[in-house]
């Protein structure tokens, strides 16, 4: 790819000095990069994939990729540098404006099951759904087994809520208020999330994964760079004043870092992080970066979701040590690729 040779111009400018007035010339000459790029960019199967620019076009595409760069230079107060990236959220950026990705959207937590390799699905299954809808209106639990469940939009993230059964009318209808609200758009609009606009918006009940109910299970989430995992973050706590974020390198070694949030103190790992892992490692072989989420539970692996964007592209990595560690992994870097006709 040719350099962005004008980003030495805006790099040089910050938001605290400037206010938004460069956003427009920025993304202008992003999109001539970007254009230019696409000429002897190699192209993958249409059929099976499909990027930003094949699926929305070039006035759509540039609307996305203004919200993604521009929600980045207000979160940062500087442009992200497309020509030589320097920390891990500039190139999450740009992979989500420019890679391909699967027209089966892995990003869909309805999907996210078929991306489970096949001679690994004895070892890590999806968490278990019993219903899905449409609609609010569709909503009912008859049926189902009193307890608690989860309630969840496949089309986006923290569209999620605890459910027990049974419940009264007031509590349904309260919920179908809510379900509502998650179906009546597309999840993203303010990032270059692109993908999330694509998939068919429902809710579904999920098992609820807890042994107590209220009490999280740890989460491993495999940050996987170039089909390589980079990094290991395990969430545990979620909710708590005790979350914790302790980081791992893609060996399961202890990093003594923060990385997106507060590294409390390392953890014994369990008996299958290493297999884990190495799910995580298949799963993810297709796709420049994914973090692929899987819960442990005693002997049990459960696949979460696929996420493609952490955080929308826009929180900083909070150790230096961690950034470089990440952006070594970044070796192609983002790449521009097309779609054959």
């Amino acid at each position: 790819m040719r350099d962005f040779e004008e980003q030495a111009f805006y790099n040089k400018r910050t938001r605290e000095e400037y206010g938004d007035a460069l956003i427009g010339e920025y993304m202008k000459d992003f999109w001539d990069w970007y254009s230019d790029n696409l000429e002897t960019a190699p192209a993958v199967d249409g059929d099976g994939m499909m990027t930003c620019l094949s699926s929305f076009g070039s006035r759509k595409t540039k609307n996305i990729a203004r919200r993604g760069i521009a929600g980045y230079y207000r979160a940062r107060g500087k442009f992200p540098d497309f020509q030589k990236p320097k920390n891990f959220t500039e190139m999450t950026l740009l992979n989500s404006i420019v890679a391909p990705l699967p027209t089966v959207i892995p990003a869909d937590k309805l999907n996210v099951g078929n991306y489970i390799p096949q001679h690994r699905r004895d070892f890590v299954r999806p968490a278990k759904v019993f219903r899905s809808f449409s609609s609010a209106e569709e909503l009912n639990f008859d049926g189902l087994a009193p307890g608690s469940y989860f309630l969840k939009a496949n089309h986006g993230s923290a569209q999620a809520e605890r459910i027990t059964l049974p419940m009264t009318p007031a509590e349904l209808e309260s919920l179908r208020e809510k379900t509502e609200f998650w179906l009546s758009k597309p999840y993203g609009l303010k990032s270059s999330q692109w993908w999330y606009r694509l998939i068919e918006r429902k809710v579904f009940v999920e098992e609820d994964l807890c042994r107590v109910a209220g009490e999280p299970i740890p989460d491993f989430r495999f940050h996987c760079i170039n089909g390589q995992v980079a990094l290991l973050q395990l969430d545990l706590g979620l909710g708590s004043d005790e979350r914790n974020n302790p980081i791992f390198d893609g060996d399961l070694n202890y990093m003594p870092h923060d990385f997106l949030r507060d590294n409390l103190g390392e953890v014994e790992l369990p008996k299958n992080a290493e297999l884990a892992r190495d799910v995580a490692k298949e799963i993810a072989a297709p796709f420049p970066y994914v973090r692929v989420d899987i819960y442990v539970r005693d002997s049990e692996m459960i696949l979460g979701e696929l996420t493609f964007l952490p955080n929308s592209g826009r929180r900083k990595i909070l150790s230096d040590e961690i950034n470089d560690h990440l952006c070594s992994f970044w070796n192609p870097m983002p790449q521009v690729v097309g779609i054959a006709a």
